[in-house]
């Protein structure tokens, strides 16, 4: 699948665990027209109000705001598309608020794939 329509797109990327978060940005960096990078969910919805972007993609569970709430916060402000990222594959996790889910560890492909899937509704 072509991913030249991602370099249109801007994303905030949610993570706690700084090694992750490190490699995962310099992936998007490299697809996307803007990566905003949050730590936690409180962080997010600052940088989220001041930026406005394309996409969320957010990681479950985190200190200060976990990605529930967050993305309840941000269903309330909008409409914008939410990929939520967890190591949890069970009902009591899911996240009525997001556009899709993805299973840790994040494999590019599906991650440029279901991020496609959610700028195309």
């Amino acid at each position: 699948m072509g991913y030249e329509k991602l370099k249109e797109v801007t994303v905030l990327y949610v993570e706690d665990e700084d090694m992750m978060r490190e490699s995962v940005v310099m992936l998007l960096k490299r697809r996307f027209k803007q990566v905003f990078v949050a730590a936690n969910g409180l962080e997010a919805v600052n940088i989220y109000k001041a930026e406005h972007p394309d996409v969320v993609i957010t990681d479950l569970q985190m200190p200060v705001m976990d990605g529930m709430e967050l993305a309840r916060q941000i269903r309330a402000l909008g409409n914008t598309p939410i990929v939520v990222v967890s190591a949890f594959n069970d009902n009591s996790h899911q996240v009525p608020e997001a556009n899709s889910m993805l299973l840790k560890p994040i494999r590019k492909n599906d991650l440029f794939d279901t991020v496609m899937d959610c700028i195309s509704l």
